[in-house]
């Protein structure tokens, strides 16, 4: 008799999922009048007007809603009002359940730029989009009683041609997609969609299809080859050591910014981004694109995956200092594990990069709860919670060596706050953190937690601190990591044995 409720049961599960289609059509013209698309969905009862969510500001960038466009002409019978502050787009309609109408996606900045990489970038051989910038939502998705708001979405590809890949965080070459029970900030708004003239280069770890896409003609030997042997060497450390293997479909996007053949921009400029089932890179390129940058950018964005990804982060830009700052430490460490690094050139980059940086940033005592306001508009700001979580975290991988006789590192701990978070489903939060932290040091750290991390009350180290070998030279104030043989041996020692 239980048997037959739980039958029942399903097909009624299954009608409450909200469905969304999306047709987008291919036009040689894109560049100029933008991407078309057609969503189309049936609301529980008739009505005349309809809210759709469409985000206005997304990661720094504000003012979206200009790239949005419904045309009268291509819906008779339908108005539009656009009310950016309250990220939503009121269609008004005939009286009915079903909702359909056209709109399109439009670049609203002229050329190629440092600063707008976030915005919608569209040209008639490829374009790249944020999932939340390509799709709006009817707002009946936040009924869904399922945190995340779970609905499903179909994406139809109509009228591209073979040539023209198409390729996001969801699926590679797939005309029509349809994404079942996709949950709505997590994993469809933290999404990338790219076509046009990029190249797919596949590979797999441990029989999983993995897939790199890059466009453009790269400089300074950034050839597809051996950047996709940098991605699967970073790609395979990083899996192996969270002991992880369980992914179905995982795609690295590299796409150049602006590209200048002569040497007048002398350096580079890169920003990666951790997305769903991926992780993007935009570059500019040119005579000084550099394989450190490289080596970086892969590491750190890879590391999101799982802090930040699986570790869902429950007070988002007030755990920057973990998801940030803890990512940022393993990218350093995990490039010395992999041999990307030497011991000597890894203590120089932490020391420099990290510490030293840290240190000659003026606003670097800033407290924690202020870092948000503006993260997205200051460079100073946004790297505080990367330098004060990195520096943090290494001082906690040798409190948790010296107490438990060099049996034991951080590792332990981020392995063990993975598995609590995806099994017990529960987010990152300071408290859970702190009580793990004082498993395995032996300790309550609340006190040090409070003054250096929220309050930014500058770190007072001395040598003692550390494991043997380890030890702290301060110039004007500024501390310098120094390390001995032993230092190197013991630090390494334990993550060789994992």
């Amino acid at each position: 008799m239980l048997k037959n409720i739980l039958l029942l049961c399903i097909p009624i599960l299954s009608f409450g999922q909200l469905k969304v289609n999306y047709k987008v059509f291919y036009a040689g013209n894109m560049a100029s009048e933008g991407i078309k698309i057609q969503v189309s969905f049936q609301s529980k009862t008739a009505q005349d007007s309809t809210f759709f969510h469409y985000s206005n500001e997304v990661w720094g960038q504000e003012n979206l809603t200009d790239c949005f466009q419904a045309l009268q002409s291509e819906n008779p019978g339908y108005t539009f009002r656009i009310i950016p502050d309250s990220n939503r787009i009121v269609v008004h309609h005939p009286r009915s359940k079903k909702i359909s109408f056209f709109y399109r996606i439009r670049q609203d900045y002229q050329g190629d730029s440092l600063e707008l990489i976030y915005r919608p970038r569209i040209r008639n051989n490829h374009f790249h989009i944020l999932g939340e910038n390509l799709f709006p939502v009817p707002e009946a998705v936040f009924e869904s009683k399922a945190e995340n708001h779970e609905f499903t979405p179909t994406i139809e590809w109509i009228g591209f041609p073979g040539d023209y890949v198409i390729h996001n965080t969801f699926g590679t070459r797939q005309q029509k997609q349809v994404l079942t029970r996709v949950e709505l900030w997590e994993e469809f708004y933290h999404s990338v969609f790219v076509g046009g003239d990029y190249r797919i280069i596949p590979f797999e770890y441990a029989g999983k299809p993995i897939y790199f896409a890059i466009r453009g003609t790269w400089l300074n030997e950034y050839q597809d080859e051996p950047l996709k042997n940098a991605l699967q060497k970073t790609i395979t450390a990083q899996r192996q050591f969270w002991q992880d293997d369980d992914f179905t479909y995982y795609t690295v996007i590299m796409t150049p910014t602006v590209t200048q053949s002569d040497s007048l921009f002398r350096g580079q400029s890169t920003t990666g981004s951790g997305v769903h089932n991926a992780f993007v890179i935009q570059s500019t390129n040119n005579p000084f694109n550099s394989w450190e940058v490289i080596g970086y950018i892969f590491n750190h964005e890879m590391m999101h995956n799982w802090i930040g990804g699986q570790i869902k982060m429950k007070h988002e830009a007030l755990n920057y200092w973990f998801s940030e700052g803890f990512t940022d430490y393993y990218t350093y460490k995990n490039r010395l594990r992999n041999g990307d690094l030497t011991f000597t050139e890894w203590l120089s980059k932490f020391n420099q990069e990290v510490v030293e940086a840290h240190w000659k940033n003026p606003e670097r005592k800033r407290a924690n709860y202020t870092i948000k306001d503006d993260f997205w508009k200051s460079r100073n700001v946004e790297k505080i919670p990367y330098r004060r979580g990195a520096i943090f975290a290494f001082w906690l991988d040798n409190q948790i060596l010296r107490n438990s006789n060099y049996t034991q590192s951080l590792d332990d701990l981020m392995k063990e706050l993975l598995r609590i978070c995806t099994t017990e489903n529960k987010r990152f939060t300071d408290e859970l953190f702190l009580e793990l932290a004082q498993k395995y040091t032996g300790q309550d750290i609340s006190y040090f937690f409070q003054k250096h991390i929220l309050s930014g009350i500058d770190f007072d180290f001395k040598s003692e601190d550390f494991i043997d070998g380890f030890g702290v030279a301060y110039t004007e104030s500024v501390p310098r990591f120094t390390a001995t043989k032993e230092a190197e041996a013991k630090y390494l020692l334990h993550g060789l044995r994992r």
